[in-house]
């Protein structure tokens, strides 16, 4: 095959939920699917999983708007059953055991002895929903004897054909554990005990015996399809968002969802991250495992019409959703200093959100009202930045902004925070626009000034930000993603699963060289000079299996990690395998260990084993040591005193 032909078989997608306006995750995943069709000759499936009544004006919407295409089709898990029924529903044949993860809900649904008929509830109900047509959607139930609302989705001529409690996707403790299927006769037909048992159902249906490729967008829909025992599914789950909270290091705190989502890379045969930076920081927090790839976002390349007026040497323009990540307070000060020096300027900011009433304030209080006009939602806005002469990024966070690429694809420089992460991979600062310190309100304001005041930059910035964006462009974008499914397919059989895995500690301790040059070791705590070293041994017992990995392909590694500052530096690790798994062994100097830090309190001994997929690690402990990880204190004179616990 060509170069950008992508290998055969189905292309399923799982977002959540589809709307017209969604922001840049649904935006970069249409275009993705668009991109598979008009040049990679696939008919991608978008599948969602959100009950809805307004299934078909959406998707009529999105058609019109160009962001979906004919070949490009949108079942819905709750219309497909509606309208199905649920006989058809069998297990894949290729479908059963996969290394790679747990998957309790493969099995077949619950089956009850006998059909029994669907509890009457019919006291309780709270609530009609019916279709645009005037055909019944779902009735939903409310009282205190139920533990929370209970929805019937009925089928066109009023009969259940599901039973669901209701439940929000964010919230696992929601989530319910008996989903109940109804036949036409109104008997009880099985159970689902997860609502990840259905969705993965669903996508079995949907893939057949066929080889498919089932991308996954959302860490909601995630939390529910990963891991799937079937091996002609090969699930690619893309990571469109940051992961780490402030201070945004590799090594920083992460919310429940991402906390879940990291323990399941190893359940991926694809876990894709739209820059290398984001990767880098994912391996040093989970190992870096063999389905870890990059593959930035695409940007289409639009026409200019011919009667759109020429750039405004005057007018900066933000295309964002009007929430607090985006910091668009930072837009309006830095526009308003700027407007100090620049009296003509103009800021147009598009996009909706809930914070409109706030920075609509927020201009009157600066007396920039006049020069600022939040044009809310418009699907034209793009067309603006063929008329302005600045494009500003003031987020908080990113992943890889859709918004900046597309800015750049209309030769409108962009003048951005330096965040994570995006901007640095896609802005050359003073080629195609500027990066600023994030949070820097001055230095942007200072970039403001210097593009409204010189056109002649604007032109040669403008032609190269549209050289940039050509390099985003869709030929690279689908070799990149024909590698990532080629090699998720080699590796398929390689995938391994850990069944145990621990560390046992045989020795721990500071070795120091005595007077007449002879070494001796003491058990921890102990006070020591700087020249001593850490002494360490252990085994490492590993149980795991894989159908073409042994654990010979294994790597075990330790890292001495300051955790303050996520700093960490590499260690000298002697490894044999033994039958059990790996014997390690180290003696590694304290200025090693310290790895630049000037003080050992908060370093710590992380041991860790990468296996194709699999990654396991744990901070090493002293033997017998109540407290789980090593906590290095430090007392300062003029002897280090280490106290390991």
């Amino acid at each position: 095959m060509s170069s950008r032909e992508l290998p055969s078989g189905r292309y399923l997608n799982c977002p959540i939920d589809l709307s017209p306006d969604a922001g840049g995750q649904t935006r970069a995943m249409l275009m993705r699917n668009r991109i598979f069709v008009t040049e990679g000759g696939i008919a991608p499936v978008v599948a969602t999983f959100n009950a809805r009544t307004d299934i078909d004006e959406r998707r009529r919407v999105l058609l019109e708007r160009g962001m979906l295409l004919p070949e490009i089709s949108t079942p819905n898990i709750y219309e497909h059953y509606r309208t199905h029924g649920w006989e058809e529903e069998t297990a894949s044949p290729k479908a059963g055991a996969e290394a790679g993860g747990e998957d309790d809900d493969a099995v077949d649904p619950v089956q009850r002895p006998a059909p029994e008929p669907l509890a009457d509830l019919s006291a309780y109900k709270a609530a009609e929903e019916f279709y645009p047509d005037g055909t019944p959607f779902r009735v939903t139930y409310r009282s205190d004897a139920l533990a929370r609302p209970v929805h019937d989705y009925q089928r066109a001529d009023g009969s259940t054909y599901l039973r669901i409690p209701s439940f929000v996707f964010k919230e696992p403790s929601t989530w319910p554990t008996s989903l109940q299927r109804v036949a036409p006769d109104g008997t009880v037909a099985g159970e689902f005990r997860s609502v990840g048992q259905w969705f993965k159902r669903f996508v079995r249906h949907l893939a057949g015996d066929e080889r498919s490729f089932l991308f996954i967008d959302s860490r909601f829909s995630a939390q529910h399809l990963v891991p799937m025992k079937a091996r002609n599914i090969h699930i690619v789950y893309v990571l469109h968002n940051i992961h780490v909270a402030s201070p945004r290091l590799w090594s920083s705190d992460l919310g429940d969802i991402y906390n879940r989502l990291m323990g399941k890379i190893g359940g991926t045969d694809a876990f894709v991250t739209l820059t290398a930076r984001q990767q880098d920081d994912i391996a040093q927090r989970r190992g870096r495992t063999s389905n870890l790839f990059v593959v930035p976002n695409p940007v289409d390349m639009p026409e200019r019409d011919p009667d759109l007026p020429p750039r405004d040497p005057h007018r900066v323009t933000v295309v964002a959703r009007l929430e607090k990540q985006k910091r668009l307070g930072h837009a309006i000060r830095a526009f308003a200093k700027a407007a100090e020096q620049v009296p003509e300027a103009r800021l147009d900011i598009y996009g909706a959100g809930s914070q409109m009433p706030v920075l609509t304030d927020l201009a009157a209080q600066h007396g920039v009202s006049e020069a600022v006009t939040l044009h809310g939602h418009d699907p034209r806005a793009r067309d603006a930045l063929w008329q302005s002469s600045a494009f500003l990024m003031t987020s908080l966070f990113e992943g890889y902004p859709l918004s900046t690429l597309e800015s750049l694809s209309h030769g409108c420089p962009v003048i951005s925070y330096d965040i994570k992460y995006g901007p640095r991979e896609q802005i050359t600062d003073g080629v195609d626009g500027f990066l600023v310190p994030p949070g820097g309100i001055k230095p942007m304001a200072d970039r403001i000034v210097t593009m409204l005041t010189s056109p002649e930059l604007v032109e040669k910035m403008s032609e190269a930000a549209l050289e940039k964006a050509r390099q985003h462009g869709h030929g690279r974008f689908l070799d990149e993603w024909r590698q990532v499914l080629e090699k998720a397919v080699e590796l398929k059989p390689f995938r391994t699963h850990l069944d145990e895995i621990r560390f046992e500690v045989t020795s721990l301790s500071a070795v120091t060289k005595g007077l007449a040059g002879r070494r001796s070791r003491h058990p921890v705590p102990v006070r020591v000079g700087r020249d001593a070293a850490l002494h360490l041994e252990g085994t490492l017992h590993v149980r795991g299996h894989s159908r073409r990995s042994s654990l010979d392909d294994a790597e075990v590694t330790l890292t001495a990690v300051h955790s303050p500052t996520g700093r960490f530096a590499d260690l000298p690790l002697k490894v044999r395998r033994v039958s059990e798994g790996f014997r390690v062994s180290t003696t590694v100097p304290l200025p090693d260990v310290l790895g630049g830090e000037e003080s050992l309190d908060g370093v710590r001994l992380r041991l860790r084993f990468v296996w194709q997929n699999s990654a396991w690690d744990a901070f090493v402990q002293r033997p017998a040591a109540p407290e789980p990880g090593v906590e290095v204190a430090y007392a300062l004179d003029d002897a280090l005193e280490l106290n390991f616990r």
